[in-house]
């Protein structure tokens, strides 16, 4: 049975099991269409991608803030090259 290291307990320079990656990294400053669990759809693009938040910049250059909680999807237009 293995055992939790408390944050008191551990050596120094030991660190914390990383969390999955929610793949932020791959949409983060892309055109992005997000859909809300209401059926609410958003488009504009992804400046930056927190724990629990995207900040979005829409067509009209408005910034709003979506907590991840309430995203159903998020749909990435590819860039087509010239």
């Amino acid at each position: 049975m293995q055992r939790q290291v408390q944050a008191s307990q551990r050596q120094p320079g030991q660190r914390r099991a990383s969390r999955p990656s929610d793949f932020s990294e791959e949409y983060a400053g892309k055109r992005v269409v997000v859909t809300m669990h209401n059926g609410l759809v958003m488009e504009g693009l992804l400046l930056e991608a927190r724990k629990y938040w995207f900040k979005i910049k829409d067509s009209s250059a408005k910034v709003v803030y979506i907590n991840k909680g309430f995203v159903a999807t998020i749909e990435v237009f590819e860039e087509k090259r010239r």
